[in-house]
């Protein structure tokens, strides 16, 4: 796949793309950059299934997939990626009959399926070819050999790479039961998997600073995880004012942890994962409120902790309105230990990045050409720490130019005349660089929601009314979607979107974030016309 790029700066229309149209610079230089390249990618697979079905009852269905990529080298190119699943429908059996006037259907049901992942890279360039080492050719810079301006070449050897990268494959074992009562009005799913993530294409094992670079991409960890999917329904309609009211109503939950289950780090080094890791763990600081004094918070910093590590730009030492950080390995130093399982220093876990309980409500009826649907859908659980630079939450505390943007923010700042505010004393860049800038409880955020994600609003035209003007359906309709939603956030910032608000840097555990943006709010009026 062979590539090449031209740009141009300072072009002088933008209506022609024409690079003879750039515009010299302020140096009076026309500058024209070129690039280009080459590369080969390519996949091949196969793929085959079998089914059976005994009257109904039983259900047998066996598949498989044998795939090659071009990302791998050869004898690791290939994998063999079996499923299969079988299902007893209850409800067909001879012994099952009495029961039907109730039930409709049940069926149970197992599966186990494999899948292939290939989509790996080391570094940030190089995407095809992760199991070679590049060359770079380069100019040694300032100097020249000999007469002429010529520099000479030299030519140097990216990162080691791991040439046995293989196949991530993920290990699936489901369990459901599916039932459907009283004429079908009432509907059940209910399902819980166990998911095994092997050869997990990662940064490899922890090396020591002699390596001189950084860690190959491996084939390096296992993860497992845990979950279920539940889903209840309700269907029906009966006579109001003479005319069929049909109405429905659905609700799912679900859930998932997730848990490394190998990989080489046998500190347990928290900068990495570590066996046992649940994914998502939010490590941080423990405070015990604000300093009610000056003579309290001196003290503490002079006599009981040593909180350099937080000092950043605190000048003139900590004060009344200050946050005061806890102890709590007792080494009479706030710090970060040993970093690792066994001695994270006086961090423990706060909270998972990872959201909990998901759920959903749908609801809706038809009546008399009206029709009428909702969708709520929330998490139950879902923290997230700030990062400095996030304006919408820390307002005047990330920098000095700031304004307090939301409407409360002074009733919530530490005053002599407000000892139990939330928000410590104001002081700019103490979440840049100073005390906020550390994840602590007391400024961790639980981010559940419930969102009003869709509301739809139609009436169709009567049949009979349609007909004298030769069309066949005519439908006006209102959609909105994102119109609210509720969660504990807006108390301290109208302006962050507990859903898009999470952008976690999977480098670290800090599960921080940059300013986002919060989903639109749409809102569209139509017609339907069919002839």
């Amino acid at each position: 796949m062979p590539r090449k790029f031209a740009s141009v700066p300072n072009i002088a229309s933008e209506d022609y793309s024409d690079l003879s149209l750039v515009s010299p610079n302020g140096s009076g230089q026309v500058i024209t950059t070129v690039s280009g390249g080459f590369n080969d990618y390519a996949l091949m697979g196969f793929f085959a299934r079998v089914n059976y079905d005994y009257m109904g009852r039983y259900l047998f269905e066996l598949s498989g997939r044998y795939d090659g990529s071009s990302r791998f080298a050869d004898g690791s190119r290939w994998g063999l990626f079996p499923s299969g699943s079988v299902g007893w429908r209850i409800s067909e059996e001879p012994f099952f009959k009495n029961a039907k006037r109730v039930v409709d259907n049940l069926k149970i049901r197992g599966s186990y399926g494999t899948l292939g992942n290939q989509n790996v890279k080391n570094g940030s360039s190089q995407v095809y070819y992760t199991w070679l080492r590049e060359l770079s050719i380069k100019d040694f810079a300032g100097y020249s050999f000999g007469e002429g301006t010529t520099m000479s070449k030299y030519s140097t050897l990216t990162a080691p790479v791991a040439s046995d990268l293989t196949w991530e494959t993920t290990h699936q074992w489901n369990i459901g039961l599916d039932a459907s009562l009283f004429n079908g009005r009432l509907e059940f799913t209910g399902e819980a998997y166990v998911r095994a993530t092997k050869n997990m294409l990662t940064d490899g094992m922890d090396l020591p600073g002699v390596y001189g670079a950084s860690e190959p991409k491996m084939n390096a960890a296992d993860l497992k995880t845990k979950g279920y999917e539940l889903s209840l329904s309700w269907r029906d309609q009966f006579k109001l004012a003479g005319k069929p009211f049909g109405y429905n109503v659905r609700a799912t939950l679900s859930d998932y942890r997730s848990f490394i289950t190998r990989f080489n780090n046998p500190t347990k080094i928290l900068s990495n994962y570590y066996e046992g890791q649940r994914l998502g763990e939010i490590w941080g600081y423990v405070v015990d409120g604000l300093f009610k004094t000056d003579e309290e918070a001196k003290y503490w910093t002079s006599n009981v902790v040593d909180c350099s590590i937080i000092n950043g730009r605190m000048t003139g030492g900590f004060l009344a309105g200050d946050l005061k950080y806890m102890d709590l390995d007792g080494d009479g130093v706030l710090g970060t230990g040993a970093n690792t399982l066994d001695n994270p220093g006086d961090r423990k876990v706060l909270g998972n990045s990872l959201p909990s309980l998901q759920y959903g409500i749908t609801f809706g009826f038809d009546w008399l050409g009206f029709d009428f649907s909702a969708f709520f859908q929330g998490t139950g659980t879902h923290y997230w720490y700030p990062a400095g630079m996030n304006m919408a939450f820390w307002g005047p505390y990330s920098y000095s130019y700031v304004s307090f943007l939301p409407t409360n923010f002074l009733d919530n700042c530490w005053a002599e005349d407000n000892p139990d505010a939330y928000f410590p004393r104001p002081r700019a860049y103490s979440a840049t660089g100073g005390e906020l800038s550390k994840v602590n409880s007391r400024y961790i955020q639980n981010i559940r929601y419930l969102r009003f994600k869709n509301l739809t609003v139609g009436y169709t035209v009567p049949e009979k009314l349609t007909r004298k003007i030769h069309v066949e359906k005519i439908r006006v309709y209102f959609t909105g979607e994102n119109l609210c939603y509720w969660s504990p956030i807006k108390k301290y910032s109208k302006y962050i979107d507990p859903e898009s608000a999470f952008r976690r840097d999977s480098s670290s555990n800090s599960a921080q974030d940059h300013m986002s943006y919060p989903w639109p709010k749409t809102m569209m009026f139509g017609i339907d016309i069919q002839f």
